[in-house]
C-alpha cells in the first residue's frame, strides 16, 4: 500500500505542468513584462497555453500598430484566442 501512494505521488509530481511555465518565468523578458500585466487567469493561458507567436500577437495588439486596434492586455489575450479558436471557457467557466 505504502508503495502504491509513494508511485502515486512520484508520478503526480513528474506530470504535473512545472510552476515556471504557468507563472511566466521560463519566457524572455519582453514576454514576463507583458505576464505581469494580465489578471492571473489570463496570464496562466499566456505563459501556459500560448506558443511563441501567439505571445508575440497579443503583445503587437496592445500597441495598436497598423491596422490592429490597441487592447488592454487582457483584451490581447482574448482576442488570441479567438482567432486561434481556444476556448474562452476555462474548467466550464465562461469567460469574465
Amino acid at each position: 500500500m505504502r508503495v502504491l501512494i509513494l508511485l502515486l505521488l512520484i508520478t503526480s509530481t513528474v506530470f504535473a505542468a512545472p510552476k515556471h511555465i504557468r507563472d511566466g518565468s521560463n519566457l524572455p523578458r519582453k514576454d514576463q513584462e507583458f505576464a505581469d500585466q494580465l489578471s492571473i487567469r489570463q496570464k496562466k493561458i499566456f505563459c501556459g497555453k500560448f506558443n511563441h507567436e501567439q505571445r508575440q500577437i497579443a503583445i503587437k495588439y496592445t500597441r495598436g500598430r497598423g491596422q490592429d486596434q490597441c487592447c488592454t492586455p487582457d483584451e490581447a489575450v482574448r482576442k488570441v484566442m479567438e482567432e486561434t479558436g481556444m476556448s474562452l471557457a476555462v474548467k466550464g467557466r465562461p469567460e469574465e
